[in-house]
């Protein structure tokens, strides 16, 4: 087919960007709306196929020219707002947010954002929503697909095109679905996992459809573009769904469209598309970062409103006058270099410019308790307790569940005394003998594999107090929110093998006190430990707000947690644990009545920081709470 401009592909341009930025503003229906990256990554791979292919039929393509053309294209937009982001970051950022800014910004300028964001992947990574370049991972898997799929086509004879686009397609697709049940981290962010869907893209520039075909087949592009909008309001299943999407699009770039009004309407939005998805994400972080939680529907519409008017003059001030003209390669190599360099160091100077007496980053370190060693998140389970995790030779506490059971144990160690603790966690495994709590949501950590994990390490934990009988006591902690949340589904251990369902209370508790009733019937007493008060805000980057005399809106600029708020949004965590009391016969040891009065509960005494993040104690808090409240003391005589 002739290869010329298509009104069409700017338009499935604009759609794929409004589906992203909506999700990301959390507006309308559209849950999955981050299908928009998979559209995009299907027209880059139809789109660049078509252009190299061109070009070595007319014999006329070449690396250097063909890279010349990308940078011209993608690094001045992207430059722009890289440096536009890093002049806000000081003002809106934390400091832990701050170094990690720092690599993200690396990541940008490299195009390996990706594997930056890979790295920084985890259960204590700072949250999504203060990463103000996350989006560039996309980005970055586009570059990196660029180079595979134009070696691919300069290097292998012709015939060999559509054959490998398959092979290529196939093995990359497998790939995914592997990684998607044993590594959904990965199965996201990189190349391998998701070049085939550029490889389709590549597979519909290279089908054999002739101009009379097109005509014949329009109708499926009206069965495209309702499998897109269906699936944009919400997957089932990350492949499968990513699969409908990306075969959806194929379709829609096989069949040319005809242009219309409300074509030409949608191809208008298509034209600031890359501007308009670097913009609308920083926009958004920053919002957000004032508010320290959800901003009001006003701010999050205005920081839209900017985006857009942002955007328009990005790509008429910026890409289009550097995409149409003809700098030379000269040029433009020593200019991108020199503001790569710049915007390189850029962020570290801002770390030294905001640094002060406080070590913040201290202050809010991960809290491992004992050692990062006793974390089991990713590991096979333990056959004993490791010397790291234990306070003496024979301790006599055992501290069980995760990452809230191990921010309890710096306190408890400090003022146990002779008769020493043990700990056994692993971060987000509910304790619980037979049962564990999975996200709904992809990419996560907490798979379905994750779930078999957690079921396993409480097996061993349970085998491990079988032997040790110097151990008397065991405290359990968690949040215990995961099985009654919506974004969570229940896996169950069966005689037929493991089964998921919808959250459960019922089942949760049912676990939950199967494991009281297996550690009870080894000769040892058990005491549970609620989570101490949350919010619905970050309080350790509130409290470091405030330390720092940063920028605060909203109803939480004093950092204290409203005591209705936090009864009401924990309202079916806070029965849940009353059942487990009622149906196991099992003392609750809360925090409540020490840190909270008749409106708010505090978090910070004397100046220490209580909370590392949105829930877990830090290391300071921890001691200070276990001390001030006697804790060993209480656990002691309330377990049974």
């Amino acid at each position: 087919m002739p290869r010329k401009f298509r009104t069409d592909i700017q338009a499935l341009r604009g759609i794929a960007v409004v589906l992203v930025v909506l999700y990301h503003a959390r507006i309308g229906p559209f849950h999955a709306g981050y299908v928009g990256v998979d559209i995009f990554f299907v027209i880059s791979g139809f789109l660049i196929t078509n252009l190299v292919a061109d070009q070595l039929e007319q014999s006329r393509f070449s690396f250097p020219q063909f890279y010349y053309q990308r940078a011209k294209r993608l690094l001045p937009a992207a430059y722009v707002v890289v440096a536009l982001t890093t002049i806000a970051a000081p003002f809106l950022l934390s400091g832990s947010s701050l170094i990690e800014f720092r690599d993200e910004v690396l990541g940008a300028l490299t195009f390996s954002g990706n594997i930056v964001l890979w790295f920084q992947g985890g259960y204590f990574d700072v949250s999504a929503e203060t990463k103000p370049l996350l989006h560039f991972w996309s980005l970055a898997v586009e570059e990196q697909g660029y180079l595979l799929l134009s070696a691919f086509l300069a290097f292998s004879p012709r015939r060999w095109w559509f054959p490998g686009a398959i092979l290529l397609f196939i093995a990359s697709l497998a790939l995914c679905c592997y990684l998607a049940f044993w590594h959904p981290a990965a199965a996201f962010y990189l190349l391998p996992s998701r070049f085939w869907e550029m490889a389709l893209g590549s597979l519909a520039a290279l089908l054999p459809v002739t101009p009379r075909m097109a005509p014949a087949m329009s109708w499926t592009r009206l069965l495209a573009l309702a499998v897109l909008v269906f699936s944009a309001l919400g997957l089932s299943h990350p492949v499968v769904g990513a699969a409908s999407v990306c075969m959806a699009t194929a379709v829609l770039l096989v069949i040319p469209g005809s242009t219309n009004g409300a074509v030409r309407a949608v191809a208008g939005v298509g034209r600031i598309s890359y501007s308009l998805y670097l913009i609308h994400w920083p926009l958004l972080v920053y919002v957000k970062a004032l508010w320290l939680a959800e901003p009001p529907a006003l701010a999050i519409w205005s920081a839209l409103a900017v985006s857009i008017v942002t955007s328009w003059l990005l790509c008429r001030f910026v890409e289009e006058p550097l995409r149409q003209g003809t700098p030379s390669g000269l040029r433009l190599v020593s200019g991108l270099t020199a503001a790569s360099v710049i915007l390189a160091v850029s962020p570290s100077v801002a770390i030294a410019v905001t640094d002060n007496d406080i070590d913040f980053g201290e202050m809010r370190r991960i809290n491992f308790g004992l050692s990062s060693a006793c974390d089991f998140f990713s590991r096979q389970p333990p056959q004993d307790i490791p010397e790291p995790c234990q306070s003496s030779k024979k301790p006599e506490m055992l501290v069980w569940g995760d990452s809230f059971a191990m921010a309890l144990v710096p306190g408890l160690s400090e003022t146990i005394g002779k008769a020493g603790l043990a700990q056994l966690t692993m971060s987000g495994c509910l304790p619980a003998i037979g049962v564990a709590a999975i996200t709904r949501i992809s990419p996560s950590p907490y798979s379905r594999a994750f779930g078999e994990s957690c079921i396993r390490f409480n097996d061993s934990v349970l085998s491990i107090l079988e032997k040790r009988k110097n151990i008397s006591t065991v405290a359990i902690s968690s949040p215990f929110d995961a099985p009654v949340s919506p974004d969570f589904k229940m896996l169950t251990r069966t005689k037929d093998g493991f089964v998921d369902s919808e959250p459960s209370m019922d089942i949760a508790v049912d676990g939950i006190k199967a494991l009281i009733d297996a550690v009870r019937s080894l000769g040892k007493r058990v005491v549970v430990v609620a989570p101490p008060p949350v919010g619905n805000f970050d309080i350790g980057d509130c409290l470091e707000r405030k330390t720092r005399g940063s920028p605060i809106l909203g109803p939480y600029s004093n950092c204290k947690i409203s005591l209705s708020e936090y009864r009401q949004s924990r309202a079916r965590t806070l029965e849940l644990l009353n059942q487990v009391s009622l149906k196991a016969a099992v003392e609750i040891v809360s925090f409540d009545d020490f840190l909270c009065d008749g409106m708010t509960c505090r978090t910070e005494i004397d100046g220490k920081f209580l909370y590392r993040d949105s829930g877990h104690l830090s290391y300071a808090g921890s001691v200070s709470i276990a001390q001030q409240t006697k804790l060993v003391e209480r656990l002691i005589g309330a377990a049974r």
